[in-house]
């Protein structure tokens, strides 16, 4: 086919990549020049032209000369005025509209190994890599896609497609987010896991919690299995050859904001109760040993491995729990035995910018973490209740616009000081309002808060307003979409801290 893709941004240049990988001529065009595209996806337009992908920049008008088939960015507005021309020419017959579902087709018969698939609100790449640590110490070579490799998964899954990996492993474990299950939904997955859902996005999905909740349900679509959070029962019901696990520790309603459950046993509310005793896994953590108790007689796929315990020692703490419980149920329910899932859990070491302990500066504890909804912050900053939290606050928004008072209300919970940063690490741009709006959201008067511009002076700061045994803590998505940055900039400002207040 010649096909012609409207629209050079994320959706458009996975599918341009993997159409001209399979032999297609290709062309791309967009009203963006090449040098108003951020910098890395200028690197990636420039690989994908010298894979043989033409590239049409800068321009207010798409010529479809030789051209009989085209993909059209759902970012496109439909009162746009190429699309009065593509409907045209698609009623005439003159072009062929390639759909999401024949671009995931085409990636299902990519990936010819089994494949796990991970998608969720929070969770999805601590859960990867958990699920990876454990095939690996099985034997397996594994295909990993996790966002530490690249942001945009889409784009990270085409590029090991293109390289051959399906044909270098055993399996592939992937993470997908929402809008890469675009283009996944159709792939086959041996075992699908869903961690939670949660709000966030929905600006995406026309603010409707159900819009997107019924996105995140489409990884059970192709998969034989669906491993599933307990907190998804609440979007997903009793969907058929589902096995959900649980974690004993609180439950959080994000609509409300309250936290419903708690860890002892005479405060458990009812719900969580309920909810456990429909889990077919159920997790626990006690003296750093994490172990799981689990019952799959009525699962169908589950040929061996139906009843019984295991437990290890474990090292990383916080979410990590819970999402490895998932990863250990999602190995169970693809046939691993209960040693190598053990093995790999013990070596399991967590994932660089989650929940990572940076050192001890002056005798304060740093980490930093990725928390940017109000979940993560709940199972993040509730790991220190006997000690004061300086937590640097990162501008919160990614491509999404979050609730900036809520969640400054809810870090304020647990924090000694917030130090808010203007800059927004993700975008690269400096947003003057977002130190307002987010200490709009603290309650408490003892709390002290301190806007800045840029992390690095908050991270100075931190040591400034800190004693030694206080924990220092950088929560934002930084640590996940730009992670070496976000975690240079802030350390350079707390070794400089450490100079100037000893």
């Amino acid at each position: 086919m010649n096909c012609m893709i409207i629209g050079a941004g994320n959706a458009g240049r996975p599918v341009a990549r993997i159409l001209n990988h399979v032999g297609n001529n290709v062309i791309i065009t967009d009203s963006k020049n090449l040098k108003e595209f951020p910098e890395k996806v200028q690197e990636t337009l420039i690989k994908m032209e010298k894979e043989g992908v033409e590239l049409q920049l800068g321009l207010n008008t798409v010529d479809f000369s030789g051209v009989n088939s085209v993909y059209v960015s759902p970012v496109i507005p439909e009162d746009a005025p190429v699309m009065e021309e593509i409907t045209n020419k698609i009623d005439n017959k003159e072009l062929k509209l390639i759909s999401q579902e024949d671009v995931s087709d085409i990636i299902n018969d990519l990936i010819d190994i089994d494949t796990i698939g991970i998608t969720g609100t929070v969770g999805k790449t601590s859960t990867t890599h958990a699920i990876s640590e454990i095939f690996k110490t099985a034997g397996y070579k594994v295909w990993m896609c996790s966002s530490r490799m690249g942001n945009l998964l889409s784009e990270t899954i085409i590029d090991g497609i293109v390289n051959g990996l399906p044909q270098k492993n055993d399996i592939a474990v992937l993470e997908i987010p929402h809008g890469t299950l675009g283009i996944m939904f159709k792939v086959h997955l041996k075992i699908a896991v869903l961690t939670n859902i949660y709000i966030d996005h929905l600006d995406e999905f026309g603010n409707s919690m159900e819009n997107y909740a019924a996105r995140k349900r489409t990884i059970s679509c192709s998969s034989d299995l669906l491993v599933a959070g307990a907190p998804t029962r609440k979007y997903i019901g009793d969907l058929k050859d589902t096995v959900f696990y649980c974690f004993n520790e609180p439950e959080f309603d994000s609509e409300m904001g309250n936290i419903v459950g708690s860890n002892s046993e005479d405060k458990k509310s009812e719900t969580q109760e309920n909810e456990h005793s429909k889990c077919q896994v159920s997790g626990y953590f006690e003296n750093g040993i994490i172990g799981l108790k689990y019952d799959l007689t009525g699962v169908s796929q589950v040929t061996n491995n139906k009843t019984g315990e295991l437990k290890t020692p474990f090292k990383p703490i916080g979410y990590y729990l819970e999402n490895s419980i998932g990863a250990a149920t999602a190995a169970l329910c693809y046939g691993l035995d209960e040693k190598s899932i053990e093995e790999g859990l013990n070596k399991f070491n967590g994932v660089p910018g989650r929940l990572e302990y940076i050192g001890d500066y002056n005798g304060r504890d740093v980490y930093i973490d990725p928390s940017h909804v109000i979940e993560g912050f709940i199972k993040t900053l509730s790991l220190f209740p006997d000690r004061n939290l300086i937590v640097l606050v990162e501008n919160f928004d990614t491509a999404n616009s979050r609730d900036k008072q809520k969640l400054g209300e809810v870090v304020a919970r647990y924090a000694n000081v917030m130090i808010c940063s203007s800059y927004n690490e993700t975008m690269d741009r400096l947003d003057t309002n977002i130190v307002e709006e987010t200490f709009k959201g603290v309650k408490d008067p003892n709390v002290k808060t301190i806007g800045v511009d840029y992390l690095k002076t908050a991270g100075e700061l931190s040591i400034k307003y800190s004693k030694p045994g206080d924990v220092i803590i950088h929560v934002g998505p930084g640590a996940i979409t730009c992670y070496d940055k976000t975690r240079s900039k802030m350390m350079s400002g707390i070794e400089e801290g450490c100079k100037k207040y000893k």
